[in-house]
């Protein structure tokens, strides 16, 4: 069966058995018009051999849903990313400070964090971390009639930040270098501020006979 577009007058040759009993529509392929088509009465009675799987040149309109193309997601604004890429960094700083900040309670609560902090120049720090032994000096003298020792010096904050005084430790030790007596003092109870100092004394009645020295250090940092 011959078919004709009524619109740019284009032939083709069709199969009257694509059209059905009722006819459909089709549609030109050269200028897309579409028309209604029925078969001629004699289409039926033409014995024509099945069509190549390239023959058909009309195009079919069918119930078939059409494929619609979704529109491309845009790409996140400059202002979406510099907010998310500065809330990353806020969450990163956070977390930074926590284990910096508080490294000593993690140290305290999973000891094998220690060696990690260690690593990178974070580890837990001597007492007296920042502060510096000035103006050591002894001298004899006699109280209530007895031989007496008396020690004198300073604490001062050479950091740039406010920190603990730890307590000191005085030894007196013989010309062997054995200790010969211990004990500890409060300096202050105060924080010290970077920069400042704090004076310190203490004494002792009838020294060891063989003291020949004395030695004053923080308490925890070893003689």
């Amino acid at each position: 069966m011959i078919l004709t577009c009524e619109n740019c007058s284009k032939r083709y040759l069709v199969d009257p058995r694509a059209l059905g009993g009722n006819g459909r529509r089709v549609r030109c392929a050269s200028c897309s018009h579409t028309w209604f088509q029925v078969p001629s009465e004699d289409a039926e009675q033409l014995e024509l051999p099945p069509l190549p799987e390239q023959a058909p040149i009309v195009r079919m309109t069918s119930d078939t849903p059409r494929r619609i193309q979704l529109p491309a997601v845009k790409p996140a604004s400059a202002r979406s990313r510099y907010i998310r890429w500065g809330f990353i960094a806020l969450v990163v700083l956070l977390v930074l400070w926590g284990l910096i900040g508080g490294r000593g309670a993690i140290m305290r609560t999973l000891p094998f964090t220690t060696k990690i902090y260690s690593m990178i120049g974070l580890g837990p720090t001597l007492p007296g971390y920042g502060l510096e032994l000035r103006k050591v000096t002894p001298s004899r003298s006699v109280e209530n009639g007895a031989p007496a020792l008396a020690i004198d010096g300073e604490v001062a904050n050479i950091s740039s930040a406010t920190r603990d005084v730890p307590q000191l430790r005085v030894a007196l030790r013989d010309a062997n270098d054995h200790e010969l007596q211990v004990w500890t003092i409060t300096v202050t109870e105060q924080r010290l501020l970077a920069g400042a100092t704090v004076s310190f004394h203490t004494s002792i009645q009838q020294p060891p006979d063989g003291a020949t020295g004395v030695i004053v250090s923080f308490v925890g940092a070893g003689g």
